[in-house]
């Protein structure tokens, strides 16, 4: 299983976040395989200093059948002026655990 992030399939919309705006992240896993999970682990760095830690589980969207390809979501919800959020991407089917290379970020205006 492969698990990626900050794609042109696979993007945070919107890309540059703004006080009060929804965030939605999508996630991409090949191959297509029944079984799979996704999940974020996602840490919160609010402007008066609080770091607030959370897993939360992506929704599966859809699949891709040409590419074999499965399309994952999940609505972060909205933040407020100066917050700082990060977070990385883990998928698993059965026994095996991934992640995607990186962790992501992003400070809201």
């Amino acid at each position: 299983m492969i698990v990626w992030h900050n794609t042109t399939d696979a993007s945070r919309i919107p890309e540059y976040v703004t006080a009060g705006q929804e965030v939605e992240l999508w996630i991409g896993t090949y191959p297509i395989e029944g079984g799979q999970s996704v999940w974020l682990e996602i840490t919160l760095y609010t402007v008066d200093g609080r770091e607030l830690f959370c897993k939360m589980p992506a929704q599966w969207n859809s699949n891709n059948e040409q590419r074999s390809n499965s399309y994952w979501v999940m609505n972060l919800g909205s933040f407020d002026s100066g917050d700082r959020v990060e977070y990385r991407i883990y998928g698993s089917k059965e026994d095996e655990l991934v992640s995607c290379n990186d962790t992501f970020s992003f400070e809201v205006s």
